[in-house]
């Protein structure tokens, strides 16, 4: 069941749509490890049940695994589908009304499911509020386009003189983007045998580069557990590799993703498949002992000392990176930080980029001083004409840059382009402040 928040007095207030709402300790949500161990077992009782064809039992698994993490978007989905193949009414209603509070909206499959099983008229009433959910937020403008010839691009880092470094799954290549926007290959991966480059960060203390390397399904001519996954320093004028560090093991269920870069220039990495944060530390890369365990994680962003890392399944988690101890943040019972691929700090403040979720967004996360719970959420921009599955981002004195399109979901295994689709060029869209 859910465990409030800490006993001790907290005054927070929820930012959403630029209103402000009060918000009481009572509900904010806490995630312990054993609430965690709940909801997995459960989810799996739930799986084994809904293949059994035991649609009954599979939604009470469901239910059961949802009430330990109630915010979860993907253990909702699952609940409404549920609920729809057991011909749960109320329950359906119930789950679609909670996508509502969290405004977000259940997943294309979801909802269709959805209508099929509810009255024209009630169907009618939640697709009229989904609509509303979906309606386009903010604006942003295109700073340059990457060519189609460039396939999936995934992170991107400047300098701040002009210049962007980016990062492509699918044709294992960092590029560059010189001030007059001019793209060429700065590194080709295939001459380091690097798979793809996933995350990528700008150290201005080495003028160097950072990107991480390694195999996901979508990455060509590279079988599941073979190569390295790791991260490459780079010359970012040369394109010289001036260090490289990577996991033991190859490929096999581990993933180094993304980095942060602490103040005092230590390089920290997210692993996403096996669930751990890594940083260099000499010729190694060090696994911090956290003791918790993590689904996915992803972005990673520095406010002041303080390490804060997006995992994609859980949330948000503040790492103290002298003792290694991980805290999962506490939140409202209206916002769900699940889902959320890029995170960075910019001009003192977290933004996140959500892309798990629907519609998909870019948010501005408000924590406390503790920086043990978020106190709000602002959206800055969500379902722009421009999103097409955008990723990670990085701050500029400009405003907020970052990949709009990766366009992930039309990329098959090996990097072919899926049936009946057609991969259009990146945006690269900037946020102004």
């Amino acid at each position: 069941m859910l465990r409030l928040a800490s006993m001790k007095i907290f005054a927070a207030a929820i930012i959403f749509f630029g209103v402000t709402l009060p918000v009481s300790p009572q509900d904010l949500i806490s995630e312990s490890e054993e609430q965690y161990s709940r909801s997995q077992a459960a989810r799996g009782e739930a799986i084994a049940a809904f293949r059994a064809g035991e649609f009954a039992t599979a939604l009470d698994g469901m239910k059961r695994a949802l009430a330990e993490r109630p915010t979860n978007i993907a253990l909702l989905n699952n609940a409404l589908f549920l609920a729809a193949e057991a011909e749960q009414t109320n329950d359906v209603v119930e789950f679609a009304n909670r996508f509502i509070a969290l405004d977000l909206i259940p997943g294309e499959l979801f909802k269709a499911k959805m209508q099929g099983k509810l009255p024209a008229k009630v169907w009618s009433g939640f697709n009229e509020k989904f609509n509303q959910v979906s309606q386009p937020q903010g604006s942003a403008d295109t700073l340059f386009s990457i060519p189609t010839d460039h396939r999936l691009v995934e992170g991107i880092a400047t300098d701040n003189n002009g210049s962007y470094f980016l990062s492509t799954v699918v044709s294992g290549t960092i590029l560059r983007s010189s001030p007059g926007q001019e793209i060429s290959i700065l590194v080709d991966g295939a001459d380091h045998a690097a798979g793809s480059f996933f995350g990528i960060a700008y150290s201005p203390r080495e003028n160097a580069l950072y990107a991480t390397y390694g195999r996901v399904d979508q990455t060509p001519n590279m079988p599941k557990g073979e190569g390295l996954t790791g991260v490459m320093r780079i010359n970012p004028v040369t394109g010289d590799i001036t260090g490289d560090w990577s996991l033991p093991g190859g490929t096999e269920n581990q993933q180094i993703a993304d980095i942060a870069i602490s103040p005092t220039g230590t390089v920290y990495l997210s692993e996403a498949q096996s669930g751990g944060i890594y940083r260099i530390t000499g010729d190694m890369l060090e696994k911090l002992d956290t003791k918790k365990r993590f689904r996915s994680p992803q972005g990673m962003a520095f406010l002041g000392n303080n390490l804060l890392m997006a995992d994609y399944g859980r949330g948000l988690w503040r790492i103290n990176t002298g003792t290694s101890e991980a805290t999962l943040l506490s939140l409202p019972s209206s916002v769900s930080l699940i889902g959320i691929d890029g995170l960075f700090a910019h001009k003192g403040k977290l933004i996140a980029i959500q892309n798990g979720t629907s519609p998909h967004r870019i948010i501005e996360i408000e924590l406390d001083e503790s920086l043990d719970t978020v106190a709000g959420l602002k959206v800055l921009a969500k379902n722009l004409a421009g999103f097409d599955e955008p990723t990670l981002g990085t701050s500029t004195p400009d405003g907020l840059v970052f990949v709009a399109s990766s366009q992930w979901p039309k990329y098959a295994p090996e990097g072919l382009v899926r049936e009946g689709q057609a991969v259009e060029p990146t945006a690269i869209m900037i946020l102004k402040d």
